[in-house]
């Protein structure tokens, strides 16, 4: 079975120079096939020249979601133009939905979209909390209210999950073994069971509630298959069943100290 290197919540834009060395390093020592990365790598002024550097430190190829801090300072339509613009520039750097499934071996296949909270979990007009999605990137802060903004937000999200849906019937007729890789926990087993974050006011900005209904549906509709998903977004390290063939990896992070780790696939749902 092959092995990954994974990251996600990198935060770049907060990573010293030293950081950067000390990233390099990591990379050298590790001994992995291609590198994916779950998300909020950096911020839209910067990302494609932090995605440049991931790629030059790491030396394999690079899959990877956008999270919601890699629009601030754009908007979704500049920072995607500017990936597809960076794939064509740097074909070892790919933007997963477009990228379609990629064969990690025979029989394991990776596919990813980025996902977007969505309101979906917990009640969005009553909670508390805010994002800065909502003051610092271009679609969502122009929408006026909060009314407005949660539109957008589900409109996002489920364009997402129709593609993953498309991107998962196909990866399940090549292969056994599904890896997804998406920035926002698709399930609320997945976010912490301590802390801060337990709050219910965190639930609607913490979720994917359309990824999540896709990725069970088809965990459901082929259980022979195992479905492993890789996101990240909430900096609290999780690893949880969901089903019987279906696992969630939550990444931990920490601004300024980003980690990167070594997955053994062991069939998709096992790590």
């Amino acid at each position: 079975m092959p092995a990954i290197l994974w990251a996600s919540d990198l935060h770049l834009d907060h990573l010293s120079a030293a950081g950067h060395d000390e990233l390099r390093a990591r990379f050298v020592a590790a001994a992995a096939g291609a590198f994916v990365v779950t998300g909020d790598i950096s911020v839209a002024p910067r990302l494609t020249d932090d995605l440049e550097f991931l790629a030059d430190a790491a030396s394999r190829p690079l899959y990877f979601v956008l999270g919601n801090h890699d629009h601030y300072g754009g908007t979704v339509a500049t920072v995607r133009d500017a990936v597809l613009a960076l794939a064509d520039r740097q074909p070892a750097i790919q933007w997963l939905p477009p990228a379609g499934v990629v064969a990690l071996d025979a029989d394991t296949a990776l596919v990813g979209v980025d996902g977007w909270a969505d309101g979906r979990e917990g009640d969005p007009f009553a909670t508390q909390f805010v994002l800065n999605d909502d003051r610092l990137i271009g679609e969502i802060a122009t929408a006026g209210t909060r009314a407005g903004r949660l539109l957008v937000k589900r409109a996002l999200a489920d364009a997402d999950a129709h593609r993953l849906g498309v991107l998962l019937g196909r990866a399940v007729a090549t292969a056994r073994h599904i890896v997804i890789a998406t920035h926002v926990p698709p399930f609320v087993e997945a976010l912490p069971k301590t802390g801060r974050l337990t709050h219910p006011g965190w639930l609607p900005l913490l979720v994917c509630g359309a990824t999540g209904r896709v990725i069970r549906q088809a965990a459901a509709a082929s259980p022979d298959h195992t479905f492993l998903v890789l996101c990240g977004h909430t900096h609290a390290a999780i690893d949880v069943a969901i089903t019987p063939n279906l696992r969630c990896l939550v990444a931990g992070a920490r601004y300024g100290d980003p980690g990167v780790r070594r997955l053994e696939l062991n069939g998709g749902a096992r790590h």
